[in-house]
């Protein structure tokens, strides 16, 4: 089972993640990163099957680079939320409706 999970406390903040890559009993992997560093004050952790998380990490990520790029500043937490919300959205409901 895969675990990632972050704390909150009066000046730091905490980002844990596994680092095994299972499938069912067997362990493929021991050093999986599953912390994908989106700036330098924003961090994204994620699981998942190994190529969509990474894949969905790695576009997460570019576009928060491109959206700095273009427009000179960085998105704030809030909107990195929910541009990544509603991308994970989007592509759930293209899974579902084909």
């Amino acid at each position: 089972m895969e675990c990632v999970f972050g704390m909150v406390g009066n000046g730091f903040t905490l980002v844990v993640a596994d680092t095994s890559a299972v499938n069912s009993i067997l362990v493929h992997k021991s050093n999986e990163d599953k912390i994908m560093v989106l700036d330098s004050h924003k961090l994204l952790g994620a699981s998942g099957e190994s190529g969509d998380r990474v894949q969905f990490t790695e576009y997460i990520q570019k576009n928060v680079a491109l959206y700095q790029f273009r427009n000179g500043i960085p998105l704030t937490t809030a909107a990195a939320a929910n541009f990544t919300r509603g991308e994970l959205a989007t592509a759930l409901r293209k899974l579902i409706n084909g």
